[in-house]
C-alpha cells in the first residue's frame, strides 16, 4: 500500500519517478530509451508545487516514487531500499542486526506477519511472541496489506527502545511490549547423531555461513562421522559467494553455479578437484528456496546426496544490490540461474526431492515452534534410515 499523492496511481508514481532521474541528468535512459517528455513531469511537479492546497516533502515524494517505480516492475524479488531500510539489510546480510529477534513470512489470510522462528534471549522471547503469531500492528497502527520493506520501516527502532506489538493468537488479539536489542543468527548449528551421522542445519546462506559449514563438518569428521544430514528447511537462502564456496567444499571438480544475464550469456563458476567423499542427505521443505534449493539440485544432479522433504519454492533469479546516491539502494532482478544439468527451477515449480515426505499441518507447526521431536519428524527419521543403509553396506 502506497502513501500520499502517488498512491492514487501506480502511473502517476512512475511520472514521478521519472521526474527526479530527469532532474538529475537531462539525457537520462530508462531501459536504454531516452525519457522524452520531460516538460511534462516539470509540469506535474510545478501544479503540486503552486497548486496543491497542502504541505508536501520533496524528499519523501522522491521516495515514494522510486519505491512505486521498482514496484511497478512486477518482479517480487525486485524492490527500493531507503537509507534506513538499507541499513536493515546490510546487518540482516551480516547476520546481525538490531531487532526484536524474529523470522516471519507474509500470512496470505490476514497480510500480516507470520513468525515461524524467535531467537533465544531476543526481546520478542522475552515478550513473549510464540512461532505461529501472526504481527497486525505496530504501537496501534495497522501494518496489514503493507509488502515487507514498508512494515520492516514500521518496526525501525534504536537498540534500547521498545514497541508495543499486536499479534493475533487463536483468534485474540494481544499486545506485548517488545525492546530492542543486537540479534546474532548463527546461520549454522551441528551435533553429532548415534551411528556416527553428523547433523548440520543451514538457517541460511548469508555471510558466513560458507566458513561456519566448513568448520562444522571437519569438527564432526574429527569426531569420528561418517556420514552427513545437511538440513536446509526454512532456509531463505543468500548469497551466491557462499553457497559457492559449500559447493565448492563438497562437490568434485565440474560446475557448481550457471548465472545467465540479461543477454542470455552464461557466467559459470566451477568447483576444484578437491572434494569430500562422504554420504550425505539433503533435506528440504516448502519454506527452502533460492540458495537453498539451488544446494539440493546440485548435490543430487552430482548424485553426492539423496534428498528427502517437499517440493520446494521454487526460485532462479539473481538479485544485485546497488547502493544509490541518496543513501538507500535498489535490489532487483538482473540475471537467472540454472542448475547443472540446465534446469530452471522457477520453470519446473521448484526443487522435487527424491523422495517425498509431506508434513502433515500439526507437524509443520511443532517444527516451525522447534518442538517436533526427532524421533516424530517423519523427514529427518527417512534421512537416517537411508544413511544407515548406506554405512550397513560399507562395512
Amino acid at each position: 500500500m502506497l502513501t500520499l499523492v502517488i498512491s492514487t496511481s501506480a502511473l502517476t508514481a512512475l511520472l514521478l519517478s521519472l521526474l527526479f532521474f530527469s532532474q538529475l541528468n537531462p539525457t537520462s535512459r530508462v531501459g536504454g530509451n531516452v525519457v522524452e517528455g520531460q516538460s511534462d513531469f516539470y509540469e506535474l511537479l510545478d501544479v503540486i508545487d503552486t497548486r496543491f492546497i497542502g504541505t508536501y516533502d520533496i524528499e519523501e515524494i522522491i521516495d515514494q516514487a522510486m519505491r512505486a517505480a521498482v514496484d511497478s516492475l512486477d518482479d517480487m524479488w525486485s524492490h527500493y531500499m531507503s537509507p534506513e531500510e538499507y541499513a536493515d539489510f546490510l546487518a540482516t546480510a551480516n547476520n546481525r542486526y538490531a531487532g526484536i529477534g524474529v523470522s516471519v513470512m507474509i500470512d496470505e489470510e490476514t497480510e500480516g506477519l507470520r513468525v515461524f522462528g524467535v531467537y533465544e534471549e531476543s526481546g520478542a522471547y522475552h515478550a513473549g511472541i510464540i512461532v505461529d503469531d501472526i504481527i497486525v500492528a505496530v504501537d496501534g497502527e495497522d501494518i496489514t496489506g503493507l509488502t515487507l520493506p514498508e512494515i520492516r520501516y514500521k518496526l525501525r527502532r534504536q537498540i534500547g527502545e521498545t514497541a508495543d506489538i499486536t499479534v493475533l493468537r487463536n483468534n485474540e488479539y494481544i499486545v506485548l511490549t517488545v525492546l530492542y536489542s543486537i540479534v546474532f543468527t548463527n546461520p549454522v548449528s551441528f551435533e553429532m547423531l548415534p551411528g556416527n551421522i553428523g547433523y548440520v542445519r543451514l538457517r541460511n546462506f548469508e555471510q558466513g555461513a560458507g566458513d561456519s559449514f566448513i568448520d562444522a563438518v571437519e569438527t564432526l569428521i574429527d569426531m569420528g562421522a561418517v556420514a552427513f544430514v545437511y538440513d536446509v528447511r526454512n532456509n531463505n537462502g543468500g548469497r551466491v559467494t557462499e553457497v559457492t564456496q559449500i559447493l565448492n567444499f563438497l562437490l568434485p571438480e565440474g560446475e557448481i553455479f550457471i548465472a545467465v544475464d540479461r543477454s542470455g550469456v552464461e557466467n559459470i563458476t566451477w568447483s576444484d578437484n578437491n572434494w569430500l567423499d562422504i554420504p550425505a542427505v539433503v533435506l528440504v521443505n516448502r519454506y527452502s528456496f533460492s540458495g537453498a534449493e539451488f544446494f539440493a539440485a546440485m548435490l543430487c544432479e552430482y548424485d553426492y546426496a539423496a534428498t528427502v522433504g517437499e517440493q520446494t519454492t521454487g526460485k532462479n533469479r539473481m538479485q544485485t544490490t546497488i547502493p544509490l546516491s541518496n543513501g538507500g539502494a535498489v535490489h532487483i532482478s538482473t540475471g537467472h540461474y540454472l542448475t547443472r544439468n540446465r534446469i530452471s527451477l522457477f520453470d519446473t515449480g521448484g526443487y522435487t526431492p527424491q523422495y517425498i515426505i509431506d508434513f502433515t499441518e500439526d507437524e509443520m507447526l511443532l517444527f516451525m515452534r522447534g518442538e517436533l521431536e526427532w524421533t516424530n519428524d517423519p523427514q529427518f527419521t527417512k534421512a537416517i534410515s537411508l544413511l544407515e543403509n548406506i554405512i550397513d553396506n560399507m562395512n
